[in-house]
C-alpha cells in the first residue's frame, strides 16, 4: 500500500484530497493543527502540527521518520490567509503568513526528505496569487501573495535538487475553492466556484502521474508563472 503524507486535511482541499487517496487504496498520514481529522479508516493516521512551531514541526518529523515507512507523496497543503480584505501590508501578518505558508511549509519539507521514496513525489499548493503573469487589480492580500510566489520558488528549486532522485515537485494553483479561506476571500458580487473534489482529482492525477518536474499546475495543465 502506497502512503500520502496531507498537511492541513482537516478540512477544505486536504480533507477532500485525503478522501480521494483513501478511495484510490492509499495510506494517509494527515496533519491538523487540532490533531483531528473528519475521515474515518483504518488506513487513515492523524497527526497534530502546528508549522508556525519549529518544536511541532522538529517532533512531528521526527515521529514520521520513526514509523519506519516510506512517503510515496508529500503533499504540503496547510495554510493560512490573514490579510485577505487588508489594504496594504500589515507587516505582523506578513510575517505570520510567511512563518506559516512558507517557512514552516519549508522546515517540514526538508526533514521529511529522507523518507520520501525516490521516484516519489512532492506537491506545494500554491495559489494564483503567487504566479507572476496574473495582473494586479486591487492592494490588498499582498503578505498572502508574496509567501504563495515565495513557494513557487521553492518548487523549482527544490525539483533542481532531487531531480537525482527523481522525485517529481510541483507547485499547484487549485483556483477559486469553496472552502473556509475562499468563501472568506470572496465578496456580494464574486464567490468561489469549484467544489474542493475538484482540485483533490486533479492533485490526486498529478501525484500518480509522471510528469516533468518544478512546474505550476492548474487544473491539470502547467500554467505560467
Amino acid at each position: 500500500m502506497k502512503t500520502v503524507l496531507i498537511t492541513g486535511a482537516s478540512r477544505g482541499i486536504g480533507q477532500a484530497t485525503a478522501k480521494k487517496f483513501l478511495d484510490e487504496g492509499w495510506e494517509i498520514i494527515g496533519t491538523s493543527t487540532s490533531g483531528k481529522l473528519n475521515l474515518k479508516s483504518d488506513h487513515l493516521i492523524s497527526i497534530k502540527l502546528d508549522l508556525a512551531s519549529g518544536k511541532d514541526i522538529a517532533e512531528v518529523a521526527q515521529k514520521i521518520a520513526g514509523m519506519n515507512k516510506k512517503i510515496d507523496v508529500l503533499i504540503n497543503n496547510a495554510g493560512i490567509a490573514l490579510d485577505s480584505w487588508d489594504e496594504g501590508v500589515d507587516l505582523a501578518k506578513t510575517r505570520q503568513t510567511f512563518e506559516v505558508n512558507l517557512f514552516g511549509l519549508i522546515d517540514f519539507a526538508e526533514r521529511l526528505l529522507p523518507v520520501i521514496k525516490d521516484g516519489g513525489s512532492v506537491i506545494n499548493m500554491d495559489s494564483r496569487y503567487g504566479s507572476f503573469s496574473m495582473p494586479i487589480d486591487d492592494n490588498t492580500s499582498i503578505g498572502y501573495r508574496m509567501a504563495k510566489a515565495a513557494l513557487n520558488m521553492y518548487t523549482r528549486f527544490l525539483a533542481f535538487r532531487l531531480k537525482e532522485r527523481d522525485i517529481t515537485v510541483s507547485s499547484v494553483d487549485p483556483g477559486w475553492v469553496k472552502t473556509d479561506m475562499g468563501i472568506a476571500s470572496g465578496d456580494e458580487h464574486s464567490k468561489p466556484d469549484r467544489e474542493p473534489e475538484e482540485p483533490a482529482a486533479e492533485i490526486y492525477n498529478l501525484a500518480t502521474s509522471k510528469v516533468e518536474s518544478g512546474l505550476f499546475w492548474h487544473k491539470g495543465k502547467v500554467r505560467e508563472w
